[in-house]
């Protein structure tokens, strides 16, 4: 067993943080799944994604290294893992450069960065503010 080993209590914690920041990053039309199976590694991992799907599914480390398993690393654990999930529809596009994309591609930008705004300053109270020069 490693220096900090994640338990079952942590999963379901891991689980909770997961289902949180899928909506707060616009997630909901994605299928995503935390696998039974632990990834051999550290923290976590996207363990499968499929962008045409719309699904993914994140395995979580048996073990945090050198890091504590609490809340606080649980929960960046889980943002990050998702904020992959995010930024694929970005990726999949960029990979194919035809011209055709590049309407797409400007759209699946501003799906990244509306929902930034909205993590960084919408959420903050400021709605009514900002809301008028989103383009």
């Amino acid at each position: 067993m490693g220096q900090n080993p994640v338990t079952e209590e942590h999963a379901q914690q891991f689980e909770q943080f997961l289902r949180k920041w899928q909506e707060k990053l616009n997630l909901m039309d994605w299928r995503i799944n935390l696998s039974p199976s632990r990834h051999k590694g550290v923290m976590a991992v996207v363990y499968k994604m499929d962008f045409e799907q719309r699904q993914a599914t994140i395995r979580l480390g048996n073990d945090f290294g050198a890091d504590p398993v609490c809340d606080e690393t649980l929960e960046a654990t889980a943002v990050h893992e998702l904020l992959h999930v995010l930024l694929c529809e970005l990726l999949e596009l960029a990979r194919d450069t035809g011209a055709q994309q590049g309407d797409a591609l400007r759209s699946a930008e501003h799906r990244v960065v509306n929902t930034f705004e909205r993590l960084l300053v919408l959420e903050k109270g400021r709605h009514a503010e900002v809301s008028h020069i989103r383009r």
